[in-house]
């Protein structure tokens, strides 16, 4: 945004989910399994087995946890190439991504299509509201309007509210719940959130994105394959988002 030239972003991807006693774990597992081995609730080596197992491959936090809630919500600005926030780092996929983004950088800069372009007032509207819908790390508060900042966009916090109080929360992603982001890429990824939501008319499906299409071009043929990991908004895990901004008295 700062340099506005031409550019796709790729994330080096979220690792896949630790196991352990036949259960899925992340990183947060870990820190818990401090507390627990302090007070005596596990062993020393109940400790070592949480440390070996959570964070098993390459890539960001299995969950939704600051890193993917940012890569996802990138996807939805329009700055990043499908499956950016979804697509586990150790897939092949992830490297074919990073491949299209290539070929993809070039039709923007023969098209002089530059972040700013995408990047707009209404595409941040997008943003929010996948963060409500996904439960995204309480981080997004500060990097999404650091990253308007640099577009010339302010945004304010009270929108955040605004937005909550309408949008549906679909996902329950570690550490709020039992579902990992290879979870959230196999049942649909970003995509199938945003089509879903789009029902409700929230979205602005007009905006131009990196992929030279737009929102609503992108998403057309998205669906949920897993009810479970992706509610759809007739059965939300709430009514309202997954954030709320709280002030002070």
């Amino acid at each position: 945004a700062r340099l506005n030239i031409p550019s796709v972003f790729v994330s080096g991807g979220p690792m896949l989910a630790g196991k352990l006693a036949g259960e899925n774990i992340s990183y947060s597992n870990i820190s818990e399994a401090v507390s627990r081995n302090r007070t005596g609730e596990i062993t020393d080596r109940e400790l070592c087995a949480y440390e070996s197992k959570a964070c098993p491959t390459c890539g960001s936090c299995s969950g939704m946890f600051t890193a993917n809630s940012m890569n996802c919500l990138t996807e939805v600005l329009g700055m990043g190439l499908p499956g950016n926030g979804t697509i586990p780092a150790v897939y092949a996929s992830r490297l074919r991504l990073a491949k299209h983004a290539g070929m993809k950088i070039m039709d923007l800069v023969k098209k002089d299509i530059k972040p700013c372009d995408i990047m707009v007032k209404e595409a941040f509207e997008n943003a929010l509201t996948i963060d409500m819908a996904l439960g995204c790390s309480t981080n997004s508060m500060l990097h999404l309007p650091a990253i308007a900042h640099e577009c010339g966009i302010r945004l304010d916090l009270d929108l955040a509210n605004e937005i909550s109080e309408k949008t549906p929360n679909l996902c329950h992603l570690a550490p709020a719940g039992n579902h990992y982001i290879e979870d959230l890429n196999e049942a649909g990824g970003i995509g199938a959130v945003m089509k879903e939501i789009s029902k409700l008319g929230l979205l602005h499906t007009e905006l131009m994105t990196c992929t030279g299409k737009t929102v609503g071009e992108n998403i057309r043929d998205s669906k949920i394959t897993d009810e479970d990991v992706i509610r759809p908004v007739t059965n939300p895990y709430s009514e309202t988002g997954g954030i709320a901004v709280l002030k002070g008295n």
